[in-house]
């Protein structure tokens, strides 16, 4: 049973240098020691990228960056950024 957060997440979609920054408060399951011992690499792949894009990048250069700005269940992850088709 994934034992689940509350986390603010703050987006950011870059398409050929062309920023759209959002902030989402998600209900996502608690990273396990496991997940930190692989530097959150999967857990950020599992639940994190697939909130990125907002269909802007069909045919454009893209990055995806995921910034933990507030996480009361786990404050480790506070200020943890990921970053993805860069």
């Amino acid at each position: 049973m994934l034992v689940s957060m509350e986390l603010t997440a703050r987006f950011t979609n870059t398409y050929d240098g062309e920023e759209h920054v959002h902030d989402e408060i998600l209900a996502l399951p608690t990273p396990t020691s496991v997940d930190f011992d692989e530097d959150l690499q999967e857990w950020s792949e599992d639940h994190l990228f697939p909130l990125t894009g907002d269909g802007n990048a069909m045919d454009r250069d893209a990055g995806y960056f995921v910034e933990i700005l507030a996480c009361a269940e786990c404050p480790t992850l506070v200020g943890r950024e990921f970053a993805w088709g860069i």
